[in-house]
């Protein structure tokens, strides 16, 4: 069926409180670490201390005699090999946590230790086959992947100027707040339900009854598997299916009878969680007298751990524009966890790939970088805006001029910018820039929402989805009030169970983009579904009734009002259902163009103190423009927006994964010496959103995360006149910077 948001909004667009707030900031929302059942086992994992090891020996007999020891379940057994510090080798679990952990320690291990590496430079002196076989390879430098443009040669040959500079961006550690894991309980009846911190709720559900079907063979149909996430702590892409932890933990719950809670301490959240990969680079620039941008060229490399994906998106270098390039990319495989995808993966590499040399380049034609960044922006395609007139093709120059021209007079750019370097006094002030892009649109899988209306009155809006903290609960009532002509407080939500109906998991800022077009459709059919099967009661046509003002159900034809609650009551003891569901495909029919979209653009500003004699960088102003297509509630949207921004900011300043090269751990996993930035080290913040109805709705999670640290950068840059070129931009580095242009304050 045709799909179309409601021509006049009456709440969509405006300013709703969430929902959930009251229940977070009283500490009623219920957590998975909060979750205690009867009778529950706590579980530990034991990991391996070494970067590289083969197990000798593993001996669990007197862990499994020491008090409280209810289940031992063996990842890993004699005469495995182990290829990073931290690798899971064995769960337990026990009535208390003091127990579990004294039975670990009980547990005997011998290790043969065998060569690591850690740091990526050294695999690049000498790649010493550390890591598990690829292709019965153990290379822990893989073979580059290189691409060129044919105007690329042309381009470099022509340029009047050219620039060249050193980048980089280290591993970086998830660190939700709570932590992975989960609670898991077995039924009388054989199904699993799990209390679980995950942003993929239903394919959580999926993925552990897929593989205790498969595995013991016996009949666990998804349905019988249960996945509950009422409330989560943080997952910015590391928090999708059960993981080790959730499958060791059912695990022991099956073998002890008896539910289980494996929830991860703070170093193994740290060590284990997931991170972003490194990206380490060379980039040369050529560009005309009057700075058209000619070629590009790019040789970097970087370190996903054990895994072999790429650390920067290979194709879409140099970032947002459109510049003739020739690119190389080398993989170098470590003895470390394992990349995961965190909040816009890839491309925070590739913007510091890209903007950084851009200001180094305005710098030497002793040009604005922002006039710079204006005469370089990709052109709107005039074949896409035949085909999709509303699409980031077909309007990719005009949102980000007009984005450009929004954030320039929000930070005063004209009276703030100045050339690199050029201020007096100890404490140098600067203002530095950066773009970014996204695509947000809708998941392939279908996502589904049932509104139910029952004669009271009461509406329930229920859906599987997870709300990690974005306000999708908020967005579900919202849509929902607006189609029913309530309030969105009015709403009952059933949220964020696996058995309400398929959703797919909160990543690449999909689910808005996939949620609210299904609770659309599912209000709208409720409401339908009410209209038809009370006309008859009310000596009205179903197609005659309509929403009104204040709440009200009018008949046009007659011109009669009822209240909602009059109507709800022809119902008796009938109730009225709609089910909605949207997916990718749904949003590409003609019929239902600008419902959900696809592809955003995004500007950042920063300003900088830094002090010379320290090298300390104090950020005192962001300056966010954003656009996210129909903006669903700015409330919420704002926040996503600030959250990304103060990330961005702890990716620029703070955050860096220290692996010590003789150990191969990492000596940093915990809250002390990993920094995040404080309350104190926040700059103020300012949000725009570009709100772009015309669009449809477009996912706004990851994008705003990207540009900060390039942004803080350049101003670091137009402060000092030198370039710091790896983040985080820590004293050392400032001061290092400072030195290399020959002591210059």
């Amino acid at each position: 069926m045709a799909t179309s948001w409601p021509k006049k909004r009456r709440l969509i667009g405006t300013k709703i409180q969430r929902l959930d707030g009251p229940v977070k900031a009283t500490g009623k929302a219920k957590y998975s670490y909060d979750i205690n059942r009867p009778g529950m086992l706590h579980a530990v994992l034991l990991r391996c201390p070494h970067a590289h090891a083969k197990i000798k020996s593993l001996d669990a007999a007197d862990a499994e005699k020491m008090p409280g020891v209810k289940a031992i379940y063996a990842i890993k057994k004699a005469g495995e090999e182990l290829y990073w510090a931290g690798e899971e080798i064995l769960g337990l679990a026990a009535d208390t946590e003091e127990h579990a952990l004294d039975a670990v320690r009980a547990v005997k291990i011998e290790y043969e230790v065998l060569p690591h590496i850690v740091k990526e430079e050294d695999a690049l002196k000498e790649d010493r086959k550390t890591v598990s076989p690829v292709g019965g390879k153990r290379d822990n430098v893989l073979a580059a992947k290189d691409a060129a443009d044919d105007a690329f040669d042309k381009g470099m040959t022509d340029a009047a100027v050219k620039v060249e500079g050193s980048y980089g961006v280290p591993v970086v550690c998830h660190q939700c707040l709570e932590s992975h894991g989960l609670v898991a309980e077995w039924g009388e009846d054989g199904g699993l339900t799990v209390w679980a911190s995950t942003q993929a709720v239903w394919g959580t559900a999926v993925e552990l009854a897929r593989y205790f079907a498969g595995k013991y063979k016996i009949d666990l149909p998804a349905e019988k598997v249960k996945c509950i996430t009422h409330y989560m702590g943080g997952g910015f892409g590391s928090k999708f299916g059960p993981d080790i932890q959730g499958l060791v933990a059912a695990e022991l719950a099956r073998t002890a009878k008896a539910p289980v809670k494996l929830m991860l301490d703070r170093a193994s959240e740290i060590v284990a969680g997931g991170n972003r990969p490194s990206a380490y680079g060379k980039v040369r620039i050529g560009a005309t007298k009057d700075g058209k941008i000619t070629a590009y060229e790019v040789d970097c490399y970087g370190t996903p751990g054990v895994g072999v994906t790429d650390t920067v998106t290979f194709n879409a270098l140099p970032y947002v524009y459109p510049i003739a390039y020739k690119r190389k990319h080398t993989r170098i495989r470590t003895n470390a966890a394992m990349q995961r995808a965190m909040r816009a993966p890839n491309h925070p590499q590739n913007c510091t790939l890209t903007e950084f040399i851009l200001d180094d380049l305005a710098a030497k034609l002793g040009m604005d970088p922002l006039q710079l960044r204006l005469k370089n922006l990709p052109q709107n395609d005039a074949e896409k805006a035949k085909i999709a007139p509303h699409s980031l093709d077909a309007l990719k120059n005009t949102i980000y001029t007009r984005e450009i021209e929004i954030a320039a007079a929000l930070s005063k750019w004209k009276e703030k910018w100045h050339p690199p370097g050029k201020t007096d006094g100890v404490v140098k002030h600067g203002i530095g820039m950066a773009l970014h892009t996204w695509g947000g649109q809708a998941s392939p899988q279908s996502n589904e929402c049932t509104v139910t209306i029952h004669a009271d009155g009461s509406v329930v809006a229920r859906t599987s989805t997870q709300d990690l903290g974005t306000g999708q609960r908020t967005v579900t009532a919202l849509v929902t009030a607006e189609i029913l002509g309530l309030e969105p407080g009015q709403i009952t939500l059933e949220f964020g169970e696996s058995t309400f109906g398929a959703s797919t998991g909160s990543g690449g800022s999909t689910t808005i983009p996939s949620q609210s077009p299904a609770t659309l459709r599912a209000a709208t059919a409720a409401r339908d579904d009410l209209f038809a099967k009370v006309a008859p009661k009310l000596d009205a046509k179903p197609e005659d009734l309509i929403v009104g003002v204040e709440g009200k159900i009018l008949d046009k034809a007659k011109n009669k009002p009822w209240t909602w609650k009059e109507i709800c009551a022809r119902l008796d003891k009938e109730q009225a259902k709609g089910t909605g569901f949207w997916n990718y495909g749904e949003s590409i029919k003609p019929d239902n163009r600008d419902v959900s979209s696809s592809g955003v653009g995004g500007v950042q500003i920063a300003e900088v103190l830094v002090d010379t004699e320290t090298g300390v960088v104090r950020c005192t102003r962001i300056v966010a423009v954003q656009d996210c297509g129909m903006v669903v509630n700015p409330l919420t949207c704002e926040s996503q927006v600030a959250g990304g921004v103060i990330m961005g900011l702890n990716y620029a300043l703070f955050e860096e994964r220290i692996m010590d090269r003789a150990t191969g751990r990492m000596v940093n996993p915990d809250m002390e010496f990993y920094k995040l930035g404080g309350i104190e080290d926040m700059p103020q913040i300012v949000v725009h959103l570009h709100d772009m109805p015309e669009r449809g709705v477009i996912g706004v999670g990851e994008p705003p995360v990207i540009s900060t640290h390039a942004a803080i950068g350049n101003a670091i840059f137009n402060a000092i006149g030198a370039r710091v070129g790896q983040t985080p931009f820590t004293p050392e580095r400032v001061l290092a910077a400072l030195a290399a242009k020959g002591g210059k304050r």
